[in-house]
């Protein structure tokens, strides 16, 4: 009879301890797994927060610009044909690009406004963005009769790509939902860990 109870707890320590090499191994590729799903939500929260496809459009438009697709499927930005679809000049573009980078970022989005507050923000910008193009519109490109009538046109486009940036910072509405995002992805991958049951090899003793 010992050597029966000898032979079961041999069998059971020997279970354990493959179980226990399961567990280092299940701990391995669980850190693996957290590793890779915490570089998915930088990732994720790098691709929602960034904005330079944005400014590169709106660059693009201010130089007359069109999106084509050539018949290998590749796209590029083809220059117009007629110098009156090009708004700004060189000057008038990096200025209009160094105002839009100053506003255009991560810390806006993830900031938390009020509506209020949004409100009297781009009460102000609007007077500086007039300001600043109106008292050098010759330089910046908008120097014939034609050209001018764009004047509002610009002014209203960078006016609503500010805005549209404090309206995702509205109540902390980016900041949220990024927040959101990952408590998500951090349940599942607690969910994925603690998927598989745990075996007790000293529970086959109580049989």
């Amino acid at each position: 009879m010992m050597n029966e109870e000898q032979a079961i707890m041999a069998q059971a320590e020997a279970a354990i301890v493959a179980q226990q090499a399961q567990a280092g191994s299940l701990n391995s590729q669980t850190m693996a797994q957290s590793s890779m799903i915490e570089q998915q939500e930088y990732g994720l929260a790098e691709k929602q927060l960034d904005l330079s496809q944005e400014k590169e459009r709106l660059e693009h438009f201010f130089r007359g610009e069109i999106l084509k697709t050539d018949e290998q499927g590749n796209q590029y930005w083809k220059e117009p044909a007629d110098a009156r679809l090009v708004l700004l000049n060189d000057y008038g573009i990096n200025k209009v690009m160094l105002l839009l980078d100053a506003y255009l970022t991560k810390i806006k989005l993830l900031s938390n406004y009020s509506e209020e507050v949004i409100n009297e923000k781009m009460e102000d910008i609007a007077t500086m963005v007039c300001d600043e193009i109106f008292m050098e519109y010759r330089e910046v490109g908008l120097d014939t009769d034609s050209k001018k009538k764009n004047f509002e046109l610009i002014v209203r486009i960078i006016q609503d790509t500010i805005h549209d940036v404090y309206l995702r910072a509205l109540n902390g509405k980016e900041r949220d939902s990024i927040r959101k995002h990952m408590n998500i992805q951090e349940n599942l991958g607690a969910s994925n860990e603690g998927g598989g049951a745990k075996l007790n090899p000293m529970n086959w003793l109580r049989r």
